[in-house]
């Protein structure tokens, strides 16, 4: 492994990188997580989990990110070294090329009529059954729109935070996927999403259904599809009780502990969306 790979570290077991030709790809990606920031990023979980974890369970997660080793990787949801592992991956499987950044778009699907006031890590096992449903729910609407793949991206939970009563702070599924730049595939999920009522939270929040992002790297597009961290955003309404959010930010405090127990508890497979074959690949 060359050497310009490596993070600086007192201890070289430590080191920490994806196979060698991912790091080779990684080069033409300078937008895409570096090992640095990845190991950075690494240590301040690990502090957070042993700082203000309570239980058991936190001590245990944070082992498991502190054992991630190349030959031997922990493939936790929330570790960011094995996220980065697979953003590399999607991209070298998706023969994504630098260059190619108008192919490619971000779409956000909002599951608005699932709106939820308790806490997603309150019953992971009733977010998982959802999150199953979602799956064949969007794969259905995209064979119906004619198209074939590949397709891939992350399910994630969105805490909105009103300027009123704290009781009123609500979470929302969400599903963010790498797809082609094709207007008649995005006007289709739109249509979909925004049916029967699809735009509305409730009687009369409405959220709109589907937004689309258009970055000039396609690294960065695929790294939003990907990214399983759970956000919050603070919100007020329009007149017509419209959302207005204000920019997305990451969890804080316990928060973010009881989110990232709740991440490692359902694992990569769960929260993945894939649908579809990869270019070049025979079904």
């Amino acid at each position: 492994m060359n050497e310009s790979y490596y993070f600086r570290t007192s201890d070289p077991d430590y080191i920490r990188h994806a196979p060698s030709r991912l790091e080779i790809l990684s080069k033409a990606f300078p937008t895409i997580i570096t090992q640095q920031e990845s190991e950075h990023e690494l240590q301040r979980l690990i502090h957070l989990l042993k700082l203000k974890g309570s239980n058991r369970c936190y001590d245990v997660i944070a082992q498991k990110l502190r054992q991630c080793r190349n030959g031997s990787p922990c493939n936790s949801l929330i570790c960011p070294h094995c996220q980065r592992e697979r953003i590399l991956a999607q991209l070298a499987m998706l023969h994504v090329l630098p260059e190619n950044s108008a192919e490619y778009v971000g779409v956000v699907l909002f599951f608005n009529k699932d709106t939820q006031t308790p806490p997603p890590w309150k019953n992971t096992d009733a977010l998982r059954a959802q999150i199953g449903r979602y799956k064949q729910r969007i794969s259905r609407v995209l064979n119906r729109l004619g198209y074939a793949g590949p397709a891939t991206g992350t399910f994630s939970m969105m805490r909105h935070m009103p300027d009123g009563p704290e009781e009123h702070i609500f979470w929302i599924p969400q599903l963010c996927l790498f797809l082609p730049n094709d207007s008649t595939l995005i006007k289709g999920l739109k249509a979909h999403m925004s049916r029967s009522g699809g735009a509305f939270v409730d009687a009369s929040v409405v959220n709109t259904p589907v937004i689309v992002l258009r970055y000039k790297d396609p690294a960065r597009l695929l790294s939003c599809a990907l990214d399983p961290a759970w956000h919050t955003t603070d919100y007020t309404l329009t007149d017509k009780d419209v959302l207005v959010k204000s920019r997305m930010e990451p969890l804080k405090g316990r928060t973010l502990l009881k989110s990232l127990l709740a991440l490692d508890s359902l694992g990569t497979n769960i929260v993945s969306f894939s649908f579809g074959q990869p270019p070049g690949k025979v079904p």
